[in-house]
């Protein structure tokens, strides 16, 4: 059989070993994931340049960092619960079809697993394995702040976006967000997806490095699921949207959502009055952008 090199960045001696290293896992993998067998090999060569040919596990400091290089994901909060999640042969590093098998939820994963992720990432930094009480929701909203520019009124920033939260999430108004709640909301308006900070890579990281290890053409499953969504929830959101830029700035007393396809963020918009004071504050990519 003819020699098909995966990875022209090594030795053929070495390439050729690991695809045979990895033929069984690889097979197995391109059946339970978003890649198929090529593609799992490339990333399993990654894992092991990553790791020093494979002599140095991938403890949690690498996964971070290389969540940071590659991805543009800042959030260490996220990026530690990830790790902890996906490491589920040994918590003290993750291996190569783990490295695999996060990447294709990170990267094409659908929005209905994207969801269960998520919120799985949230309730693992609050330490509340069902729910998300209003009390978590402004105790990371003040995390955030401590990141961003002191102001005399940032408590009543973070109060603001409780509120507004809690009012577009809690759909059953008991003061914490299920599951349910949360998909709801997501199905309603994708920003929700990440409300709490970021966990995924923006859309440019992920087509980016996808390119390292593929040639099929990269699809945000995320904005093709959110373009599917059904027509009354599209027209809702187009409604409330037209309803946001006839309001003249003066009347904008809360906070407002508004949707960016190709980050997924939450995006909220304050009193402008205060805006003048804070002279357009921006968080330092790891949890959401306040304006």
């Amino acid at each position: 059989m003819p020699y098909f090199p995966i990875n022209k960045c090594l030795p053929a001696t070495v390439d050729i070993r690991l695809q045979h290293r990895y033929s069984d896992v690889g097979t197995e993998l391109s059946r339970t994931t978003h890649f198929n067998k090529i593609e799992v090999l490339r990333l399993l060569q990654m894992h092991y340049m990553l790791t020093k040919d494979n002599t140095i596990p991938m403890d949690k400091l690498s996964f971070i960092q290389f969540m940071d290089v590659f991805l543009g994901v800042r959030n260490v909060d996220a990026v530690d619960k990830i790790y902890l999640l996906c490491s589920e042969t040994n918590k003290e590093h993750l291996t190569g079809a783990e490295f695999v098998k996060v990447l294709s939820m990170l990267l094409k994963g659908t929005l209905a697993d994207l969801i269960n992720f998520c919120f799985e990432v949230y309730t693992e930094m609050i330490r509340s394995p069902r729910y998300i009480k209003k009390e978590d929701v402004l105790l990371m909203a003040r995390k955030n702040s401590m990141k961003m520019c002191k102001l005399v009124n940032m408590e009543e920033y973070d109060q603001s976006f409780v509120d507004f939260v809690m009012t577009e999430v809690d759909n059953d108004r008991d003061n914490r967000i299920s599951l349910e709640d949360y998909r709801k909301a997501v199905h309603e308006n994708v920003a929700w997806l990440q409300f709490l900070g970021q966990i995924l890579p923006d859309c440019t990281k992920k087509e980016s490095f996808t390119r390292l290890f593929t040639d099929r053409p990269y699809v945000n499953n995320i904005e093709t699921t959110a373009a599917a969504m059904t027509r009354k929830n599209r027209e809702s959101i187009a409604k409330m949207n037209l309803l946001k830029s006839t309001v003249s700035p003066t009347d904008i007393t809360g906070s407002s959502a508004s949707f960016s396809s190709n980050s997924t963020f939450l995006v909220v918009k304050n009193d402008p009055n205060h805006l003048a004071k804070a002279n357009q504050l921006i968080a330092d990519g790891n949890y959401l952008t306040l304006f």
